[in-house]
């Protein structure tokens, strides 16, 4: 990264203001949100070569369409997967899940899950391209449901319990963000309904390889004992219908 110059000096006796101190930290917080400025430029002189269209490019892998975007001081990465790109299943609009997990029978409570671990058509989600040396700043987005159903539980005991739970009281799912198996951003436990999710982040890098996925944790209450005897329920599918991360490499 370039180096950042103090514009208000700070000198032992000399008056504290705020100003002087905002002002310094302002502009840190400026090359670190991807700003340019004479500190952050290309290091060569900026000659007509430099000033050229982005070169760009989209390929696809299986159900995953991806696109690169490289200019002279920063990179774009994107990758995408809804019903316009998804070759196998029925999903024809946005109203049909391009995912769905059966959660009667799986559990994904335990951990954070890969999305290409819900679903093989995810294997190649995960971003991956060589970063330069700077600032990785994007978003991924998800627009996916949990739960919306009411189901019955019978139990045995005295005085017996019954009743009815509704819509998941006490469901919820969490969404975070890895770069190189790293947690850098996260929602925090979100209850069921159907939602659009943006979870962004700013993290710096190396030059080096990065890989940037998702990963979901799904929690939902669970009779004790095995189903039948002692307790009935019919879990609504985790469902997703777009999938995407896009990705800008600031570097000089």
């Amino acid at each position: 990264m370039a180096k950042t110059f103090t514009d208000k000096p700070l000198r032992q006796f000399d008056q504290v203001k705020t100003a002087n101190i905002t002002t310094n930290l302002d502009k840190n917080l400026d090359e670190l949100n991807g700003r340019l400025d004479s500190n952050n430029l290309p290091v060569k002189s900026v000659l007509k070569q430099h000033l050229k269209a982005a070169v760009g490019s989209e390929t696809a892998g299986g159900d995953v369409s991806k696109i690169i975007s490289v200019m002279p001081t920063q990179a774009y990465y994107q990758n995408k997967r809804d019903y316009n790109n998804t070759n196998v299943g029925s999903a024809v609009d946005i109203y049909d899940p391009i995912t769905s997990i059966n959660l009667d029978t799986d559990f994904y409570g335990a951990g954070f899950n890969p999305l290409q671990e819900l679903d093989q058509y995810f294997e190649t989600f995960p971003l991956q391209f060589d970063a330069k040396e700077g600032m990785l700043i994007g978003c991924a987005n998800l627009d996916w449901e949990h739960g919306n159903q009411v189901y019955g539980v019978s139990l045995g005991g005295d005085p017996p319990v019954t009743g009815a739970r509704g819509r998941g009281n006490d469901w919820y799912s969490e969404i975070q963000v890895y770069v190189n198996n790293v947690v850098v951003a996260s929602t925090g436990k979100i209850m069921p309904r159907r939602h659009s999710t943006q979870i962004p982040f700013a993290v710096a890098t190396g030059t080096q390889p990065v890989t940037i996925d998702v990963r979901v944790k799904i929690n939902n209450w669970y009779v004790a004992g095995d189903p039948g005897p002692a307790g009935t329920w019919t879990a609504t599918d985790f469902k997703i219908f777009s999938a995407n991360i896009w990705c800008r490499n600031q570097y000089r």
